[in-house]
């Protein structure tokens, strides 16, 4: 059950709102009465014959104050995150692949001599058009999360899968290298907060300890892009050139983009706006769960994050400037931006690279998928073994010390290693590039107190990676053709740069849970199911929003309210 009252109200029956019938509870929470302080509530509601575990919200900034009952069965609830899972997943999978697709086929048609030769392309141009792309993204990425949060997701989100598909589509009518650099531009103007977005969506739906799986599995789409679309892009440039009149580049542009916009269409018609509304934006009739179901989808996240009773749709330039003031985003941002120069300094020129070791064009853009493949089974190995694993920071630590072993072995390799070689050492790098990102991006996540402080630093972490990624595209230039060794040696240096990063981080997290323990008492985790959050009996009253009180006081409420870092 979850009531809700204003302890200005002389009677909270006329204002609590119940999730659930269970007129035992009900009688309760109806037999308090507003002028009772909030210990007594607290006690009225976890006394031991309810037999129910209980937490009590208080909401400074409406004065509102939500009881949460949890009267629901684990069986129950693991049926519900199952088919959570089965609706939403799957359409944010699609959704990120369509986005890599749309913004990574550009690699593979620079492996077209036609599109090469017609902009007379060269290194410093690439990097240039990674840059205005990044641009793009990084200007619109706070404005367009703010906008998610005060609209529909499933609106919003539907929008910027119509819109971008339609500029990828008008790509294949190139002609010229401004016209290169404007697409670009505007491509990632269009896709900026939708990976922020989603990663803020899923928060909404799932407690902490399941966010780490979920980001996998939405980083999945992006991956799985990733492996394909190096194959769909080696057939449409064998088979299609000349087909209607066009170069094969020109199709993957036009194929590709034409999906996304068919997608977008799909995606809103089955996107589920939210808890409190478990259907498409548009329908308010059939609903993808029933009564008992709905009850519990809203209940069960804020039990486990009783931050989540805030409202998001208030979401304006305060929250932006306290998640500015709070040092947490910035150590990941930090993490993100480092880690992902790599990444994004290889994206555009793997299957320039591997053509360079002397692979046909085809087998080139064949042969970038493959350690994508491996990509997706590491990062689902260290996503389940992180759960178990503690501290989960040691999982972001493997895979940094991977990249930088990798770094030093493809910079090393003599001049008379084999191409099977050379690909061996590149397959080992790019495997594990974008691992440390997504492992971070849920950490971060689990270490967000506020739900609106979530969402816009979710949306720094993804600037973070895309201004790495202006700066990673800078590295390798035409004067280090091809083995690249200056550029190799800038990338170890920004990988040990990464590693000193994450260690600072853990020791700061475990430096401020050290300090609440001793001034608050330590917390003792009660369950066993391998969770970062404790499940006890009564979590007693929890204190949320921005209230009256300096940062200071706030974050004191918050570890008297058994807020630790997640290590």
């Amino acid at each position: 059950m979850v009531s809700k009252n204003s302890e200005k109200d002389e009677t909270p029956s006329e204002t609590a709102r119940s999730f659930d019938s269970s007129d035992r509870l009900a009688e309760k929470i109806n037999s308090i009465n507003s002028s009772e302080k909030v210990a007594e509530t607290e006690h009225s509601l976890s006394g031991s014959e309810l037999q129910y575990p209980t937490v009590t919200i208080i909401n400074s900034e409406t004065g509102e104050k939500t009881v949460v009952v949890k009267d629901w069965t684990d069986e129950e609830e693991r049926r519900l995150v199952r088919k959570v899972d089965f609706i939403l997943i799957p359409l944010l999978f699609w959704a990120f692949f369509i986005l890599q697709i749309d913004r990574g086929n550009i690699s593979n048609v620079y492996t077209d001599i036609n599109f090469y030769n017609m902009l007379e392309l060269n290194n410093t141009k690439i990097n240039i058009a990674s840059a205005l792309f990044a641009i793009g993204i990084v200007s619109f990425e706070i404005p367009f999360n703010v906008a998610l949060q005060r609209l529909s997701p499933s609106v919003f989100l539907s929008f910027q899968i119509l819109t971008w598909s339609l500029i990828a589509t008008l790509q294949c009518k190139i002609t010229n290298i401004h016209s290169f650099y404007a697409t670009r531009f505007l491509l990632g103007a269009a896709e900026a907060g939708f990976i922020p977005g989603g990663l803020y969506y899923i928060s909404t739906w799932y407690k902490k300890s399941e966010l780490g799986l979920r980001h996998t599995l939405y980083f999945f789409g992006n991956l799985t892009a990733l492996s394909v679309s190096g194959l769909i892009a080696a057939g449409i440039l064998r088979d299609l050139p000349g087909v209607g009149g066009l170069y094969g580049w020109q199709w993957i542009f036009l194929i590709e983009g034409v999906i996304g916009v068919g997608y977008a269409i799909i995606f809103f018609f089955l996107l589920p706006e939210s808890t409190e509304h478990p259907a498409a934006f548009w329908n308010r009739k059939w609903l993808y769960f029933d009564a008992h179901e709905r009850s519990i989808l809203r209940r069960r996240v804020i039990f486990d994050d009783p931050s989540k009773v805030v409202s998001t749709r208030r979401t304006n330039l305060k929250d932006v400037w306290s998640t500015f003031r709070n040092p947490v985003p910035w150590f990941h941002v930090l993490i993100s931006m480092s880690s992902l120069q790599t990444g994004t300094a290889l994206s555009s020129y793997i299957p320039l690279i591997i053509r360079s070791m002397g692979f046909s064009v085809f087998e080139a853009n064949a042969r970038s998928s493959i350690p994508r493949w491996c990509t997706m089974a590491l990062l689902l190995i260290l996503t389940l073994t992180s759960k178990y694993f503690k501290p989960r920071a040691a999982s972001i630590l493997f895979a940094f010390v991977w990249k930088l072993s990798s770094q030093i072995a493809v910079r090393e390799l003599p001049d008379t290693a084999t191409p099977t070689q050379r690909f061996t050492a590149l397959c080992f790098l790019v495997t594990v590039n974008i691992v440390g990102h997504v492992l971070n991006s849920a950490w971060l996540s689990m270490n967000i107190r506020s739900p609106r402080e979530r969402s816009v630093a979710l949306a720094m972490l993804i600037m973070a990676a895309n201004i790495g990624g202006v700066c990673g595209g800078q590295i390798l230039r035409d004067n280090d053709k091809p083995l690249y060794k200056k550029g190799f040696l800038a990338l170890i240096v920004v990988d040990v740069f990464s590693i000193l990063i994450l260690i600072t981080t853990f020791s700061y997290y475990f430096y401020k849970n050290r300090k609440a323990d001793k001034l608050y008492g330590k917390v003792e985790p009660l369950n066993t199911k391998g969770d970062d959050s404790p499940e006890s009996f009564d979590r007693g009253v929890v204190y949320v929003g921005f209230g009256l009180k300096n940062t200071a006081e706030e974050e004191a409420d918050a570890h008297r309210d058994k807020f630790r870092f997640v290590l």
